[in-house]
């Protein structure tokens, strides 16, 4: 890049340091850190009456053996940042497109965690239920990379696919249910080590993120961005919607809101600056604060 092109004040953070090794200290300073979505515990279901009761209706009322369907809730981390729960609230019978290639939901809304169901009110058809058929899984697994190159903020929900398939029986007045459940993720366990604070160019979002009301604060949200670096080794912290965020070399990412290091947000965000098809050129490294 030609430092003539660019403004005044924004010309030193395009100098990156002439060696990409040995950025920062790397001498551990405490110990490493595993994180993955399922790292301490396997996600928790949490599933409300209501839509299993309208699932069974809607099944009972159709003339398929098995009526396919969908249910809605949402993903959210745990207090102690060691697990995911997912809630399920809602239901959808979902509505048939004109290719016939199946159902899609009719009431989705953004932030919404789908869960595609397959609902057998007739008592079990079969000693075997596949949950997740290889289509299923190739689906997911596109899914999953899709989200983890593309530029958007990503959402936790979106490295988390699940399928079900419920089995109703009646026995006089008892209403039985049987779940089975099946759940797609990436495999990718991270593991962070500690290291000494490396001084950061105290920018308008770097005082912002510093200070008692920051962006994450004031939006009751995490937040995530990039890192790069100038020729004195200092960090400069960007926005996710920054342009120079896909131009210059990044050092790692940096997270505001986050209560504990090893929760899956985290992991998430570290997730997609790994494999982002965006960005050019990356080192490994990031940074958070509470």
């Amino acid at each position: 890049l030609n430092s003539r092109e660019i403004p005044a004040a924004d010309r030193h953070v395009l100098f990156f340091p002439l060696s990409k090794y040995a950025l920062w200290d790397p001498l551990p300073m405490g110990d490493v850190i595993g994180s993955h979505i399922a790292y301490y515990r396997n996600p928790k279901l949490s599933v409300m009456e209501k839509p299993l009761r309208l699932a069974y209706r809607h099944a009972k009322q159709s003339d398929r053996k098995s009526f396919a369907c969908f249910f809605l809730g949402t993903l959210t981390v745990d207090e102690d940042g060691e697990g995911v729960t997912l809630t399920i609230d809602r239901f959808d019978p979902g509505r048939e497109v004109a290719s016939g290639s199946g159902k899609v939901p009719t009431a989705s809304l953004p932030g919404d965690f789908l869960i595609t169901c397959t609902v057998n009110a007739w008592g079990p058809s079969s000693d075997s239920i596949i949950v997740h058929s290889a289509e299923d899984i190739g689906l997911a697994f596109k899914d999953l990379r899709d989200s983890l190159c593309r530029k958007d903020t990503l959402d936790l929900s979106k490295l988390l696919t699940v399928r079900a398939h419920i089995v109703f029986t009646e026995n006089l007045d008892n209403l039985n249910f049987s779940f089975h459940w099946a759940s797609v993720t990436a495999a990718n366990v991270l593991e962070y080590t500690p290291v000494k604070p490396v001084p950061i160019i105290p920018t308008a979002l770097a005082r912002n993120l510093n200070s008692p009301m920051n962006i994450a604060q004031v939006q009751g949200t995490y937040k995530c961005g990039y890192l790069t670096m100038d020729q004195t080794r200092k960090l400069l912290l960007l926005l996710e919607s920054d342009p120079k965020a896909y131009a210059l070399p990044l050092v790692g990412v940096w997270l505001s809101g986050v209560t504990h290091i090893y929760s899956p947000q985290v992991w998430a965000c570290c997730l997609r600056y790994l494999f982002s098809s965006s960005i050019q050129e990356r080192q490994v490294t990031f940074i958070y604060r509470t």
